[in-house]
């Protein structure tokens, strides 16, 4: 995506955009009674009245209410929390307008886009095998995820090298598997092997639903292999900046304006099953500032959900203070502390649904001096239920 996008461009992209079809696609919209205008309810605060106006000829859109107005750029950043790229980007689709990119810029956008092609065989590749394996199935099962909820975060299983088998019969494609981190060389002995052999498969997906790289869990504990092993860094997949369940949760965050974060990915499956659908998991690795600030971008409130052990609470902590540096005007933290033993994907997998238990923002708390000093001291009142309602920044 190119940073510098002419202002001409960006003009023609305007002016060329039906504002009606681009707001109409996520508003209800219905003309007025002269026929001159749309309107429909407002997505930018709880309006019951119609009170959003939208004008094809001028090309702008306002609300009397609460007074957001602009153009169909401008309400795409805005329902949509993108950049400007990226709402340029998305008008580019829809008016055919092509934005300039330098040779190098198109050759990068090239590969990424390959990249996601191929890993989105690996996945549909992982989803043919589960379909295939009752061992896998059964496993799943004993997790509380049936085929329904598979199919829906799309959940695979990689056998036997089935990946190399299907899509590395050359060198050349060999070694593209390798450098993508699908296939791995042998520990002992000469060739190579799936990367995610006999593992159940989680594809992390970006927004637009690309997929980015895997997760992989075995099925039993040898002591011998990782729990989790997920993808190599690639171009397009940096496990520090992303989150599983982006493209799950994306609807949800946006209609909540919350966030729920966790650390595993069985844990953002339980509390969507829980009917909590804007979780979203860290991939048992600790929050950084910039998965902070790209969760900050969809929702304005996020609420940290961790396991009542020593490792949760230091999650916790290191949370806290990243939050206190990327915590800005609007945007809020709060934390969840489950007890001890207990983590999300236990807990929340015994509530069929959310009237089965207190509403989350209950029990989360803010970041007050009270609640900072007792998850710092692991204080034994930090407990879930614990209610200590902290400021907003």
């Amino acid at each position: 995506m190119p940073k510098f996008i002419p202002p001409e461009i960006v003009a023609s992209l305007v002016q060329t955009a039906d504002i009606i079809e681009v707001i109409g696609n996520r508003v209800d919209l219905t003309k007025d009674r002269r026929g001159k205008e749309h309107i429909g309810l407002c997505p930018f605060h709880d309006d019951s009245n119609p009170s959003l106006t939208v004008n094809r000829e001028k090309g702008l859109y306002w609300c009397w209410a609460c007074q957001e107005g602009g153009t169909a750029l401008d309400f795409l950043m805005k329902t949509e929390r993108i950049t400007f790229p990226e709402a340029c980007e998305e008008l580019s689709k829809i008016t055919g307008i092509e934005i300039p990119k330098t040779e190098q810029v198109k050759a990068e956008d090239i590969q990424k886009e390959r990249l996601k092609q191929l890993n989105r065989k690996a996945m549909g590749h992982f989803i043919d095998n589960l379909g295939k394996s009752e061992k896998a199935k059964e496993y799943l099962k004993t997790r509380g995820i049936d085929e329904k909820t598979a199919k829906e975060f799309s959940i695979g299983f990689d056998d036997s090298d089935g990946i190399l088998k299907k899509f590395g019969t050359t060198v050349i494609e060999r070694n593209k598997l390798l450098r993508y981190g699908l296939i791995k060389k042998k520990k002992y002995g000469k060739g190579y092997e799936d990367y995610f052999r006999d593992r159940i498969t989680f594809p992390i997906k970006d927004n637009n639903g690309g997929v980015l790289g895997f997760a992989g869990r075995i099925r039993k504990m040898d002591y011998i292999r990782p729990k989790y092993l997920n993808s190599p860094e690639t171009q397009i997949y940096k496990k520090k900046h992303v989150l599983y369940g982006m493209f799950e949760a994306h609807q949800s965050l946006l209609s909540s304006n919350e966030a729920i974060v966790v650390e595993g990915y069985t844990d953002v499956i339980a509390l969507s099953k829980a009917g909590l659908g804007n979780s979203l998991a860290t991939g048992g690795t600790a929050i950084t500032d910039t998965q902070i600030n790209n969760v900050f971008k969809l929702a304005d409130k996020i609420i940290f959900c961790f396991d009542g052990d020593d490792p949760g609470k230091i999650a916790a902590w290191k949370a806290c203070k990243l939050c206190l540096l990327n915590t800005k005007a609007n945007k809020e933290a709060h934390f969840l502390i489950l007890p001890e033993n207990q983590d999300p994907d236990i807990y929340f997998s015994k509530m069929k649904n959310l009237n089965d238990n207190i509403k989350l923002n209950e029990l989360s708390m803010g970041m007050s001096h009270d609640y900072l000093t007792a998850i710092k001291y692991s204080s034994s009142y930090l407990r879930i239920g614990s209610k200590i309602f902290g400021a907003r920044s």
